[in-house]
């Protein structure tokens, strides 16, 4: 499946790796993770950073941590206002369980980060309450 993703990519085939990187998802293929987090990080124009992101917390690659972090801070002006990609790159930060993801959440806690990804970020950890947090303030 590796294999399969990687010629996908270089020939720049997003829709073959998209495809095979769901299917290797639902697999548990070996290797998923690995090839996920080198494109990730090569930030390929046209890759759906999205579904790739959202796989990495579903086959819990608890070594992502640090590559979807590097997602979220490069996309932060692309992604605004919504923030879809971090929403799910928060999401699958919570999936990973790792003292490593935490970090990351709790740093995107912080008051340097947009309301809506600060808001995410401690629902995920279960501490809005705890910091004061209002969604609907968070929100705007």
């Amino acid at each position: 499946m590796e294999r399969w993703i990687r010629v996908a990519a270089a020939a720049c085939d997003w829709r073959k790796v998209e495809r095979f990187a769901n299917l290797g998802a639902k697999l548990h293929a070996p290797g998923l993770g690995r090839v996920i987090m080198d494109l990730l990080e090569a930030n390929h124009a046209g890759l759906n950073q999205e579904d790739l992101v959202d796989i990495l917390g579903e086959v819990v690659a608890t070594d992502a941590a640090g590559v979807i972090f590097r997602v979220v801070k490069r996309s932060l002006e692309s992604d605004a206002p919504a923030y879809w990609l971090c929403q799910k790159a928060i999401l699958a930060l919570s999936e990973l369980e790792s003292d490593e993801a935490n970090k990351y959440l709790a740093e995107m806690t912080t008051d340097s980060w947009p309301g809506p990804i600060r808001w995410h970020a401690a629902v995920a950890l279960c501490i809005e309450d705890e910091l004061g947090f209002d969604e609907d303030s968070m929100m705007a």
